[in-house]
């Protein structure tokens, strides 16, 4: 693992100690978004709230004077406070035959985010009412890493590679510009990430991918490695979309024994609509099951089957979504059962939105 990533450092180094860059082109674009928002049902206190959400984004792109081609991207996100986030940024330099070779910074590079892609106006847990299902974004995309990509044609049957390295993220600082060296070096709390993700389009309209998500942060006998993994499957037919997937957690645990362990199975599925070129409506299920185990009084007791508490947090969300000409207006009604995995906690969401993009 640790040769994999010297030899991408190496790479991506020579490629500045050799080439020049031509002039690039710079281009700005962004989004607004409005929303209305109405929370219910038996952990909700019927709040009610009106939001405005902004992105910008700049890119610039150019050529070596070797022939291989660069990009960059900076995104400006709105946060809670009014001010303005570098959300994420990325430089990528493609090589040919050689493959692509990435710099990702916060939320740049390889993610797990509901990658069937089903929703009207956006994708699943993107709404979710209390919390997000655990481990559903468990990936590399929240850190600086490096990414490579393996050329196009390098494997059969359309099939696409990525390979990604966090080099000992600590407590969620980046080792980019801002501390580069500086809190990401290896020691207690600097946990590295690997990442590896599959991906094919064999036939027109249908995609598949597989990826697999591992660190390394577990020390003792009975420690358990946070490690996640999942697939999904997606194919488009005329005016028709239906997507599922699966995927798997199991967070990082000191001592699984004496603190009992847990791991967690979801599961999507959802179909899209277009009725015209203005109007799409969708249906998606989501659920995301924890499975619980109790602690043994002692090292000798994991030989014996543990005490399991399942506990199934499910979501059901109806999108539809209208074009009028420069504006998307939506409307989203979500219905949970035990939220945040909390027996009997439901909950209800109605979501009211406008999004223009420029």
């Amino acid at each position: 693992m640790k040769n994999i990533t010297n030899k991408l450092v190496v790479l991506f180094s020579s490629l500045f100690l050799s080439a020049n860059a031509f002039a690039g082109e710079l281009t700005v674009t962004g989004s607004a978004n409005a929303s209305y928002v109405i929370n219910g049902g038996s952990v909700n206190n019927n709040d009610k709230g009106l939001g405005i959400s902004n992105e910008l984004k700049f890119a610039a792109s150019g050529e070596l004077d070797n022939g291989f081609t660069w990009s960059y991207f900076m995104e400006l996100d709105g946060n809670d406070s009014g001010a303005h986030d570098n959300d994420d940024s990325q430089l990528k330099i493609g090589m040919g035959g050689l493959g692509t070779l990435y710099i990702n910074d916060s939320e740049g590079g390889l993610s797990t985010e509901t990658k069937m892609g089903i929703g009207a106006i956006g994708v699943g847990d993107d709404f979710a009412n209390t919390a997000d299902f655990v481990g559903n974004d468990t990936d590399v995309s929240g850190h600086g890493n490096i990414q490579y990509d393996a050329p196009s044609d390098a494997l059969p049957f359309g099939l696409t590679a990525s390979i990604a390295y966090v080099p000992n993220n600590s407590d969620g600082d980046n080792n980019s510009y801002k501390n580069a060296g500086v809190e990401n070096t290896a020691g207690a709390t600097g946990d590295s990430e690997m990442m590896y993700r599959l991906t094919a389009a064999p036939i027109d309209g249908l995609e598949i991918g597989a990826d697999y998500f591992t660190t390394e942060n577990a020390t003792g006998t009975n420690a358990q490695v946070e490690e996640a993994g999942g697939g999904y499957i997606r194919y488009a037919l005329g005016n028709f979309e239906v997507g599922y997937q699966e995927r798997y957690h199991a967070p990082a645990i000191t001592n699984k024994i004496s603190a009992g362990g847990h791991n967690y199975k979801m599961t999507g599925v959802g179909v899209e609509f277009a009725v015209n070129d203005a109007l799409s409506i969708s249906y998606l299920e989501e659920e995301s099951t924890e499975r619980a185990y109790g602690a043994a009084t002692n090292a000798a007791a994991k030989a014996s089957p543990f005490t399991r508490t399942d506990t199934t947090f499910e979501s059901e969300y109806i999108m539809v979504a209208y074009d009028i000409g420069g504006a998307t207006i939506g409307l989203t009604n979500i219905e949970s059962k035990n939220s945040g995995y909390t027996v009997g906690a439901n909950t209800t969401k109605t979501l009211a939105t406008m999004s223009m993009a420029f």
